[in-house]
């Protein structure tokens, strides 16, 4: 939006027309247009800038006027009364005591064709009704008074986690923010570092607590303490606590606690905002009756702007209305305005009538904390056992600030062992690996892509570094200082040049919690001060919460206050309609936003699939990490009368849990152990086990694999799960010195679930590695080697024990690809879910002699010393480099299955545009092509053994032909011309060229000719999306596809996986003409499925939807935007009862969508061999007969017909004989229509025999 160049007298618009200024010398003539028409519900916002000259304040409002009509002399002295008489303008304005330099006033009609005005963000309410949105609307300000210039700025939208659900949430909240809003200033205080350091004796430092030397160990998450801070009273932290005798804050200062500081603050937070609302309703003058036919305006009577407004609207609650333009004499509430309000609220509005200026909060700013705004803490103090790390990570979030706390005795770069547990010594992290892995763990699952909005220097979340037990390094003061500056000066060296580093607050603090409230610490203070300050310039300080939501929140924390755990849908449903909330749009974006703030746990959205999450909503996290505990820390009671000892040594062992077992873990919530076990699986902490085909008995009970028990086991044998042999297939994923181990154990979740839906029963889990099944001929293993930051997958290939091979045969490509996919895809949903920073990359080890650093050892075996390359590279080049040397990579890229082979068409040369070349090849056939010129233009310039001479020698060539070559002007261009017409003149004379080619090692020429190749290939017009699940089942749709002469683009025949199957992707949508969606249940969450549809959605592809297996349609989640008006095809369910058998059901729906893919695209006929332009006969003939030397050549060129036949096999070529003629072959194509699309290729060696 800009401003238009029609405008008053005083204005000046500046060069990008997003400044209005008005001459300082003048009140008056300041009216502007923008220049296009406002769209519903599009957001306007102004920065003013104001003087104090004058009397007044900006005006504003719309009009049905286009501006571009207008001339100056049309334009008046003032918006009122001039405009506001005229027909078709609509006049606002604001009070001079709401406006000040640097104010943002933005304006908006929605589509009730309601005027709303927000100062600040702050909702003032609706200024006009009734508008005419059939018609365009052009949006105009009045710079009159004290406002002399505004600046279009981008309007403040809605929380981004509100942003981030799309443009139906934010809708649903500012339809919700037009009954009124307030501010709300709430974080999270964070405390994370290992058991016994400190944390939550320096939460109870921070609010003025007495130090407990008896404070017990957390368990767990810890998250019963809130507080509250004002930053005119920085002397101590008010401190609300659930479930401990602590001293509560006294009745008159419930209001200081805000949202999140449990129901009294909640309470009171609402009641102080309805109060507000009702005192400014009693301050205005009603509004005399209009005509309904015309929009509802705002009148001024005079020029200080005292106004009219429209009292109540529809019979919602009135508006926040925030200007106090005339006060009347109002010492008493109206008995009628008080029906049914607490009482609360109307000791509130009495107060504030009494003393209309007590209340500074109707005229703040919200830009910033100020003095008056209490900030709410809740103060969450993670347990330090390394047992809860797995679970740690799915409560972080980025509204919070962050302490990361150690112990200042401890050695920094030692091994201090948990107290709590037995683990392995040299598994133990030192302190400075504890934090980074912290701060890695804060940067990777809760950082934000933009910067804080105040200095723009730190990322956030923040994180401080505090240290404890200060006190106890040494009792003279400076030997004491000297010792904290050598840990810290420790911990920054460590740091730097981390990613993580632009979230850290700096300086670090130094706190001696051992002491007694009376006797606080001054680093404390500091603390608390830099806390303080932090967490008010954080962007999301201030936000405009609607307030039926707030009244919402009252009553979700009132119930989890009373014990209330959990509700149904519901139930929720009916909480919110008595709040006003309404319509199921409103209801899922409120349900989401608290979601993503922690506030409860909700995973209901249209995207999941399970009815029992769908129909749960967990009112109170802290119940939620308690169950998730008890399946992660349990253990046996070794009591003799403990019937259940052998379940326990199976949960112990094998980390198998069955259901009696479950029972007795969740004693106290076995009505909802269901949707708990679906809470577990949805974070990946478990999942259902399907007994072995084979068993002899049936199991009673059910049970689940739960490996994030695994890291209570001793290490592992890896040697003992699969042989090492050389033909073994090894990758490493590598995460870029990040890899933490709740990371691993869910991968381990999804493979046994992936496994165990590919047939595969009982995988062999150990704490640090797995073997999992992936067909009848493969199994795949998982390692993560002891202190570093990479997966290793070696996939294996079973040997049949009869036969008499010593080792096993390599991997089939198909399997490679298939577990390079699931685990790429699987990590991309991880990311998209937990850890949306998570790096990594898919790498091969490097083959190279270089010396490993550590033991100085060429091709040193040992984890730490490997390096690695890429393998996305690998796959697409030929040779790769490393740090050492050039590296060939057909190794590797016999792995996987090879892009789908390019051919040149047949014929490969035109014989006529050969006549008559004399010696001048290139001259006399100026037709060759490109491809042909450049590689033999390589080749005159090779070295010795490497130019043409070598590679007619490599052919077989004899020297008299070689020397009749070397007459012309371009032998090595007369070579290759030569070969590829006496070879047959199709591509496998092209092949037999690369093969010679590869044994010269001349990989420039064949790079050439193989971008050659790709760039005359025909692209797929059928792109099949599909999930690798179903693969068989698509497969066989694409070999019926391409029969009928459709050529279909698949992933499975192009590359295992990566950035660059990626771009194949990205490249096989863009040029195909219809997109065919294979829709699955696993399809439907998948997002790499998504982003496929997506992306052909955005490029208006065809889509045809083919449901291989039961579904809701339209299919729940972003894809029924794409899928809801399109009809599939259900392949589902062929050759069931009523049906003519499965084989002819299936061909029926085949043909089906055969019919549908034809509207779109036209199917390829091949045509015979015959048709050709040039066929091996007429070469033949052409031999025969003689033609001119310099093009025509024989057997006797060749020293052996074995040549061709060995380099034949060597390519992996099939050596076939056809026995029909050519015209059989055209007289049977001829004489039957149907096999008009055969095409019969003859080999090469038998054109020439």
């Amino acid at each position: 939006m800009r401003f238009h160049h029609v405008c008053g007298e005083a204005v000046t618009i500046s060069d990008d027309s997003r400044t209005a200024k008005r001459s300082e010398h003048c009140f008056s003539h300041g009216i502007v247009f923008c220049n296009k028409p406002i769209q519903i519900n599009e957001r306007i916002c102004v920065e003013l800038s104001c003087v104090s000259m004058w009397s007044g304040a900006l005006r504003l409002g719309v009009t049905t006027c286009d501006p571009a009509e207008l001339n100056a002399s049309d334009i008046p002295k003032y918006a009122f009364p001039d405009l506001s008489k005229k027909e078709g303008y609509w006049v606002a304005h604001l009070n001079e005591n709401e406006t000040c330099t640097g104010t943002k006033i933005t304006a908006y009609i929605n589509s009730s064709s309601q005027f709303h005005i927000f100062r600040n963000n702050k909702h003032c309410g609706v200024y006009i009704s009734q508008l005419p949105t059939n018609q365009n609307l052009w949006l105009f300000y009045d710079l009159y008074g004290n406002t002399n210039g505004i600046r279009l700025v981008p309007a403040d939208g809605a929380p981004k986690e509100i942003q981030a659900r799309g443009t139906d949430a934010v809708r649903a909240y500012h339809s919700s923010c037009s009954t009124g809003t307030q501010p709300v200033y709430r974080s999270r205080l964070m405390l994370v570092g290992k058991d016994r350091v400190g944390k939550t004796s320096l939460k109870r430092a921070l609010t003025g607590l007495s130090h407990n030397k008896e404070e017990k160990s957390t368990n767990g998450i810890d998250l019963s303490a809130s507080c509250s801070f004002n930053l005119n009273n920085r002397s101590s932290w008010k401190l609300a606590i659930k479930g401990e005798d602590f001293p509560l804050s006294p009745d008159a200062d419930k209001k200081e606690l805000g949202i999140l500081g449990g129901y009294d603050g909640l309470e009171e937070e609402y009641h102080q905002a309805l109060a507000n609302n009702i005192v400014k309703e009693l301050l205005f003058v009603p509004k005399p009756t209009q005509s309904i036919n015309k929009p509802i305006r705002s009148s001024v009577s005079s020029s200080t702007g005292s106004f009219n407004r429209v009292n109540k609207l529809d019979g919602r609650l009135p508006p926040l209305l925030e200007s106090l333009p005339k006060i009347t004499d109002i010492k008493q509430i109206p008995p009628d305005l008080i029906n049914d309000v607490p009482e609360r609220v109307v000791q509130l509005v009495q107060k504030q009538l009494e003393n209309p200026t007590a209340d500074k909060s109707l005229s703040s700013s919200h830009n910033s904390v100020s003095k008056n705004n209490t900030v709410v803490l809740n103060i969450w103090d993670f347990a330090g056992q390394a047992v809860y790390y797995t679970t740690h990570q799915v409560f972080l979030t980025s509204r919070a600030v962050y302490v990361i706390v150690f112990n200042l005795c401890d050695d920094l770069t030692g091994k201090q062992k948990e107290k709590q547990e037995k683990v392995e010594e040299s598994e133990e992290l030192s302190t400075l690996e504890y934090m980074d892995f912290w701060m890695r763990s804060i940067h990777a699952h809760a950082a934000e892509n933009t910067f804080n909005s105040v200095d723009n220097t730190r990322l956030s979340p923040p994180i401080f570094i505090v240290g404890t037990h200060r006190n106890s390094l040494d009792t003279d003061l400076d030997t004491q200082r000297l010792l904290v500056e050598e840990k810290f000066n420790t911990v920054r060296q460590y740091i730097t040049g981390k990613p993580y580093t632009q979230h850290i607050v700096t300086p670090f603090f130094a706190v001696e919690n051992d002491l007694c409230s009376y006797d606080q610490d001054q680093q404390i203070d500091l603390l608390r001060s830099e806390i303080e300050k932090i967490a008010g310039r954080e962007s999301y300080m201030g936000e405009q919460m609607p307030i039926k939501w707030l009244k919402f929140e009252q009553e979700i924390t009132r119930l989890a206050d009373e014990g209330t755990h959990y509700a149904t849908f519901d139930q929720v449903r009916e909480i919110a309609a008595n709040n006003g909330i309404i319509s199921d749009e409103e209801i899922q974006t409120l349900l989401e936003f608290y979601h993503d703030l922690g506030v409860i746990i909700y995973y209901g959205s249209s995207s999941m699939v399970e009815n029992v999450l769908r129909n749960t909503v967990i009112l109170n996290p802290q119940w939620l990490i308690d169950m998730f505990r008890r399946f992660i820390v349990s253990k046996s009671s070794r009591d003799q009368w403990n019937l259940m000892e052998d379940k326990w040594k199976r949960l112990e062992l094998y980390c198998i849990i069955e259901e009696p077992l479950i029972d007795v873990l969740w004693h106290d919530a076995i009505p909802q152990k269901y949707m708990l076990l679906g809470l577990m699986e949805k974070f990946d902490l478990l999942c259902k086990r399907i007994p072995p085909s084979g068993q002899s008995h049936r199991e009673e009970y059910g049970s689940f694999y739960i490996p994030m028990r695994l890291r209570n086991n001793k290490d592992d044998n890896h040697d003992s799960l699969y042989p090492h042999q050389a033909s073994n297939v090894v990758i490493y994923l590598d995460f870029n010195s990040f890899l933490p181990e709740g990371l691993f154990y869910r991968i381990l979740t999804r493979a046994t679930r992936w496994s165990q839906d590919n047939g595969g029963r009982d995988p062999y889990l150990f704490r640090r590695s797995a073997r999992f099944y992936i067909d009848s001929e493969h199994d795949f293993i998982l390692e993560m080697p002891l202190k570093q930051h990479y997966i290793k997958v070696v996939i294996v290939r079973e040997v049949d024990l009869s036969n008499d091979l010593m080792t096993s045969p390599p991997p089939l490509p198909s399997a490679c690809a298939k577990v390079r996919n699931f685990l790429e895809s699987t990590l991309c949903d991880l990311r998209a879910l937990w850890m949306k920073r998570i790096a990594y990359k898919t790498c091969v080890a490097c083959p190279c002699d270089k010396k490993c650093i550590l033991h100085k050892l060429s091709k040193c075996s040992e984890q730490g010393c490997l390096h690695f390359l890429d393998m996305d590279e690998c796959l697409s080049n030929k040779i790769v480099c490393c740090d050492h040397r050039r590296v060939q990579t057909d190794q590797f890229q016999k792995w996987f299955p090879s892009a789908t082979n390019s051919e040149f068409k047949d014929p490969i040369l035109s014989v006529k545009c050969l006549d008559n070349i004399g010696t001048n090849i290139e001259r006399n056939a100026p037709d060759l092509p490109k491809w042909l010129k450049g590689a033999a233009k390589l080749l005159n310039g090779g070295s010795e053994n490497q130019d043409w001479m070598a590679l007619a020698k490599q052919m077989g060539y004899k020297t008299n032909k070689i020397e009749k070559f070397n007459d012309d002007l371009n032998p090595a261009l007369a070579l290759l011309t030569d070969w590829i017409i006496t070879s047959g003149n199709t591509g496998l004379s092209v092949d037999m060229l690369i093969l010679y080619l590869e044994q010269l090692q001349r990989y420039d020429i064949m790079e050439v000719i193989n971008n050659a190749k790709d760039a005359e290939k025909d692209n797929p017009e059928i792109f099949l999306s599909y999930q690798w699940d179903h693969q068989d089942e698509v497969r066989k749709l694409r070999d019926r596809l391409e029969r009928s002469g459709f050529k279909c683009w698949m992933d499975i025949g192009q590359m295992g996986g990566g950035d660059l199957l990626n771009a194949k992707i990205d490249e096989g949508i863009r040029n195909s003409k219809v997109v065919v969606a294979c829709i699955t249940p696993k399809y439907i969450v998948s997002h790499l499925c998504n982003r496929e549809l997506g992306l052909a959605d955005v490029l208006q592809k065809p889509i045809i939807p083919i449901l291989f297996d039961s579904v809701i349609w339209p299919p729940p989640g972003g894809l029924a935007v794409i899928l809801s008006q399109l009809v599939y095809i259900n392949l589902k369910g062929v050759g069931g009862h009523g049906g003519t058998g499965i084989h002819a059901d299936m061909e029926d729906k085949y043909k089906e969508i055969i019919q549908h893919v034809t509207i779109h695209s036209v199917p390829v006929v091949q045509t015979s061999y015959s048709e050709s332009i040039i066929s091996d006969t007429e070469v033949l003939e052409k031999q025969v007969q003689g033609m001119s030397p310099e093009h025509t050549s024989s057997l006797s060129s060749f020293t052996d017909h074995d040549i061709l036949h060995s380099a034949f096999s060597e390519l992996g070529l099939p050596h076939q004989h056809q026995l029909l003629s050519s015209t059989e072959t055209v007289a049977r194509t001829s004489n039957n229509p149907q096999n008009q699309g055969v095409h019969v290729t003859k080999c090469a060696v038998c054109v020439l025999l």
